[in-house]
């Protein structure tokens, strides 16, 4: 394209405007090529938004003679999707000869095509550049802005790829109790220089608080795991749960059987690899998990824990790929062809990485939204850590501000997403349980019986959602308050390079969660009853919530995480907080109070 004409592009009258929302720690490296391919998704606005959204609140109303009476794939179909939107998105992309249209999703949601850069330019009335980012060395092909074509504003709710700036970060603070920095780098035939032989070596070194899976069952009220060959095992194999990975975390079959054996949980089950329509791909591997822990602790933690509450359960590691076009892009993409859009979806999904809430694009936020009310719809429920740097998601890692006296004024204390979303469940952390102590807010500066505190339990009000009606009465203002309840987040023992060791996070309470409610989902089959579903309208009703929960009513999430100074924050009081949502379940409490519902 002549020099003249790539920078006489924008023509802009009567096109839809489109703003990057969040581009910190991201250079612009230079102009893309013109040949340069590059893919993007068009999001398709769906029909009937508002009859789904009444449809799911009806659903998941404990009051409804509905009540998870979930639809199937085709109910959910023919209520959203958009045919008309969809065949004028089509016909204007092949109007383009040199768009490819690679696939569709089948809601008709979806649409990913490629071109090269100069007719994405053209397409969009803007310019395509390369931008590095600072502090992980990824480079994507993004622009600062978009303006789309006046045929399809009325069709297209947004386009992924183009100004989606934001990365998943894991939600766990990166200090681990015994990992060393040496360790990251250590050759697998160098002696180890972290972590202990065992976790009965380990608990004796760093004290009681230390929480395994027998702990977990004792504090939460929790049947012991079920035998071989009996029928609570032929009934939790007929559930099915899945976590959630990425930035190249990778899990390790080996130090799951450590862990197992520790604790005599069962290996009969396996972890199958969704990894969207890319075959041969596997992020499952010893070698690198000994070479490099570091890329191998969230992943580990999740499969784990997760497996460890719900041995039996079918389980995933879903993986969202690392690759030149980092972002949301792949994340949202995978959920809508991997969950959405599948015949059978899994009944839980636990999610333990994030973004602070204000970096999200709009399109990224709406898109997600709508695909877990779906997911809701279906009965699937979705958990999400709901971080680790307390009330100011945005203090966290390298090339942020950190806490100062311009950090709050500036961006206000942030939640983070997707534990921020309408449609799912998000999880703190609590200490203080595990050595038998009234649970108080995980926190880097709490004072108690637990000490060496690495995170401080994520939590807030959401800036950009509006607060839900299962929320009413409980929080106040009118915006979403994030958690929803929480779990222990200090202290847990895991197994990473055929090593154990200690560590911080609500993405440890996550997954935990997740085990847990495939327990009680497989008591719902058994029982030929439909899957727990999006929890949160049952547990905020008063009558459940009171016997469920146990109240946390002390500490507070004004600090970040381990070695970060204390920002604004909230503390914990009577009902429900900012800090730790509703309180602590007990199990069997919250397995009577979903079983009762809609018997």
């Amino acid at each position: 394209m002549p020099g003249g004409q790539r920078a006489g592009l924008r023509r802009l009258a009567a096109r839809a405007k489109v703003v990057a929302d969040h581009q910190v720690g991201w250079v612009q490296a230079r102009r893309c090529r013109e040949e340069e391919l590059h893919e993007l998704a068009f999001v398709v606005k769906p029909k009937n938004l508002d009859k789904l959204e009444a449809t799911v609140l009806d659903l998941t109303d404990p009051a409804s003679p509905n009540y998870r009476k979930w639809l199937s794939r085709g109910e959910l179909r023919d209520l959203t999707r958009n045919e008309e939107g969809l065949s004028a998105l089509k016909m204007v992309l092949s109007s383009h000869p040199d768009v490819q249209i690679l696939s569709e999703a089948p809601s008709g949601e979806l649409v990913r095509a490629h071109a090269p850069a100069s007719t994405w330019e053209r397409f969009l009335s803007t310019e395509f550049h390369v931008w590095h980012h600072e502090d992980s060395d990824v480079s994507i092909i993004r622009a600062s802005e978009y303006f789309l074509p006046e045929a399809l504003r009325a069709h297209v709710s947004g386009v992924l790829g183009a100004t989606d700036f934001e990365r998943m970060s894991v939600s766990r603070g990166p200090q681990v109790e015994g990992l060393t920095a040496e360790a990251a780098d250590a050759n697998a035939s160098v002696a180890p220089t972290f972590g202990y032989d065992s976790f009965r070596q380990m608990e004796e070194w760093t004290g009681p608080d230390t929480i395994s899976p027998v702990k977990l069952r004792k504090i939460y009220n929790m049947p012991p795991v079920a035998a071989r060959g009996s029928e609570s095992a032929k009934q939790q194999a007929n559930v099915s749960q899945v976590v959630f990975g990425t930035i190249s975390q990778h899990w390790s079959p080996s130090d799951r059987t450590i862990f197992e054996e520790a604790f005599d949980i069962p290996q009969d089950s396996y972890v199958k690899q969704l990894h969207g329509h890319e075959e041969g791909f596997a992020m499952s591997g010893d070698e690198v998990c000994r070479r490099n822990p570091n890329t191998c602790l969230e992943a580990n933690l999740d499969v784990q824990y997760m497996m460890a509450m719900a041995p039996w359960a079918d389980t995933g590691y879903w993986y969202a790929k690392k690759g030149t076009a980092t972002g949301m892009y792949e994340f949202l993409v995978d959920f809508s062809e991997q969950f959405v859009d599948a015949e059978s979806a899994p009944d839980v999904i636990s999610i333990s990485y994030a973004v602070p809430e204000n970096f999200v694009s709009a399109s990224v936020l709406e898109l997600f939204d709508q695909q877990a009310m779906k997911l809701a719809a279906r009965g699937v429920t979705i958990l999400a850590a709901s971080g680790d740097s307390g009330a100011d998601a945005a203090s966290r890692g390298k090339g942020n501000l950190g806490c100062s006296h311009l950090r709050v004024p500036t961006y206000s204390l942030q939640v983070e997403w997707p534990a921020s979303s309408r449609w799912v469940t998000a999880v703190g952390a609590t200490v203080g349980s595990a050595v038998g102590e009234p649970d108080v807010t995980c926190s880097v500066n709490a004072t108690g019986p637990s000490s060496k505190i690495l995170i401080t339990s994520g939590g807030g009000y959401s800036q950009r959602l509006q607060r839900p009606s299962w929320q009413d009465g409980h929080v106040s203002g009118q915006h979403r308050g994030v958690p929803d309840l929480s779990l222990a987040g200090h202290g847990y023992g895991m197994v990473v390079g055929g090593r154990w060791v200690r560590v911080d996070g609500t993405s440890a309470s996550a997954p935990t969660l997740g085990g847990m409610v495939s327990l009680i989902n497989a008591k719902l089959k058994a029982a030929g009853r439909p899957t727990v579903g999006f929890l949160n309208p049952l547990l905020y009703n008063r009558n459940a919530s009171s016997a469920v929960f146990t109240d946390v009513t002390e500490g507070d999430n004004r600090c970040a995480r381990h070695g970060a100074s204390c920002c604004g924050g909230y503390d914990a009081a009577p009902g429900w907080d900012a800090t730790t949502g509703l309180g602590v379940p007990d199990f069997e409490q919250l397995q009577a109070a979903i079983l009762a519902a809609g018997a």
